[in-house]
């Protein structure tokens, strides 16, 4: 019988156990159990005490959008800050009370006899008085807002009326009574008067009508009839303020008397039917006398 010398064995038989396949399985399966064991101790370690911040993207190129995102920041920073209202705590039962109130005394209703109407608010504008230094009065009309020294309304149609007698102008000095004028167009205190009529102009809308009526011994309109607020319009009509509505602009038509009269301005500014009337005088109504007997107080039923 042949014995094989240690040379004579192969190589494979030569193997040690811990290069066996088996061997190999089980080493590598034990690193991964310790490699996966290690990650999760680490991750569970610091990803506790890690905040998570997030950075916005750029800012919205529309403005509205931004808006948006400002309000809503706003109100939940106000929410966060204002705390619950506290709720009262109510005791309700059904039981009867154990106390008992004594009965109310009645008390005597007084007879109070119809409501009493109440007045409208009224305001009024001084002459040669700086704008908006008046008072001021609700609006009685329809459509839009106007005003005139400070009053106002609102009206889909406007009369403005201005008084150009004697004394609108020698009492501010811009005349010397009886009939000699020292100061002409704007260098006129008047002129006060002629900027809020202008102003009250150029303020009105397409949709408003308007009118002006000047007067001193006679009375007489722009137009004799309303017309709408366009430009064209307005333009004509401050043109009129600024050069017509002036120092005996207003002299009193043939065969009736003349004076201040307040009458025929009236009558002039009924006849356009608007819905609202600015009226501006210094003084009374008067009408002269024949024959030159000075001026006296409009008699009443005097003929229009």
């Amino acid at each position: 019988m042949e014995v094989a010398s240690a040379s004579e064995i192969s190589p494979a038989k030569r193997r040690r156990w811990w290069a066996s396949r088996p061997f190999l399985f089980i080493s590598v399966g034990i690193h991964l159990l310790f490699a996966i064991g290690a990650a999760y101790l680490i991750v569970s370690k610091y990803s506790t005490a890690r905040k998570l911040t997030f950075n916005a993207g750029p800012k919205s190129p529309n403005p509205a959008e931004r808006a948006l995102q400002h309000r809503v920041q706003l109100q939940q920073k106000t929410q966060s800050a204002i705390a619950p209202a506290a709720v009262p705590k109510r005791v309700l039962t059904t039981g009867v009370a154990k106390v008992e109130l004594p009965p109310l005394p009645s008390l005597p209703v007084p007879n109070e006899g119809p409501p009493i109407p109440k007045m409208a608010a009224a305001g009024g504008a001084s002459f040669g008085a700086p704008a908006g230094a008046v008072s001021s009065i609700g609006g009685t009309g329809t459509g839009a807002q106007i005003n005139f020294f400070g009053i106002r309304d609102k009206t889909s149609s406007v009369v403005i009326m201005i008084d150009v007698s004697d004394s609108m102008f020698t009492r501010t000095g811009d005349a010397d009574y009886p009939s000699t004028l020292v100061k002409h167009g704007k260098e006129q205190s008047f002129q006060t008067v002629r900027d809020e009529a202008i102003r009250l102009i150029e303020s009105l809308g397409p949709n408003v009508d308007f009118g002006i009526v000047r007067w001193a011994g006679g009375a007489y309109s722009w137009n004799s009839e309303l017309v709408p607020a366009t430009d064209e319009n307005k333009k004509a009509a401050i043109d009129h303020i600024q050069n017509e509505v002036d120092y005996k602009k207003a002299r009193p038509h043939k065969g009736r008397p003349g004076g201040t009269r307040h009458d025929y301005a009236l009558e002039e500014a009924f006849s356009l039917k608007p819905e609202v009337i600015y009226m501006l005088t210094d003084g009374n109504a008067t009408a002269s006398q024949p024959g030159g007997g000075g001026l006296q107080p409009i008699p009443p039923g005097a003929d229009f």
